[in-house]
């Protein structure tokens, strides 16, 4: 029998305490590849938030009954078809030479850790609803860590964010580069961690 934990499901723990960019950096391949703009970053966000969401909630149908190592192939193949239409979506939206540009970033959604491990471990774990509230929580939490990444490069690399110019006295070309990401997003996730265990702390300290 497949035991459900209902327990209380906070938005704030994909967000923040387990995102999986910024504090445990198990999906940050992404981002650190892909991630050199806003509207690369707006691409990456659209594209996974759909793909996750969507097949997650398609592979909560299939029957438990059907072995775990078969069920993973199936999840990795409902997103495969879950990804197809997103796609063309993304193509209308944005720029397809933008999309086009990260394709290979964007296919790597399809076998994304919220969809082949997450969803035995943590979200079938939950009733349907508390399940989509959790999914959503850390779909969010990869959104802006990747948006951070994307608009903090565009201003670093060429004074603009969009269309708007950022007046700055320095560029860094670097931060366009797979190693210049690696780093922004390691002192990011630094920051962050940092900040988080003073909260807690001084939250502990009342």
């Amino acid at each position: 029998m497949e035991q459900k934990s209902n327990g209380r499901v906070r938005l704030s723990n994909g967000i923040i305490k387990q995102n999986m960019v910024l504090m445990s950096g198990l999906f940050a391949g992404p981002v650190i590849g892909a991630a050199t703009t806003l509207e690369n970053s707006l691409v990456l966000s659209l594209v996974f938030s759909l793909v996750t969401v969507v097949s997650v909630g398609l592979c909560r149908l299939l029957p438990k009954k059907i072995d775990f190592s078969v069920r993973i192939v199936l999840y990795a193949l409902i997103a495969s078809a879950v990804y197809v239409p997103v796609m063309l979506l993304a193509e209308i939206i944005f720029n397809p030479e933008t999309v086009g540009s990260i394709t290979l970033y964007l296919a790597i959604m399809v076998t994304n850790p919220f969809i082949t491990a997450k969803t035995e471990s943590r979200f079938f774990l939950r009733s349907v609803p508390l399940m989509f509230k959790d999914v959503i929580g850390f779909v969010l939490g990869f959104d802006l860590s990747c948006i951070l990444v994307g608009s903090l490069r565009d201003i670093l690399t060429d004074n603009m964010l969009w269309n708007t110019i950022i007046p700055l006295p320095f560029q860094l070309s670097a931060m366009e580069s797979v190693y210049g990401g690696f780093i922004l997003v390691g002192v990011l996730a630094g920051l962050c961690r940092f900040l988080y265990n003073k909260f807690e702390k001084r939250k502990g300290s009342r």
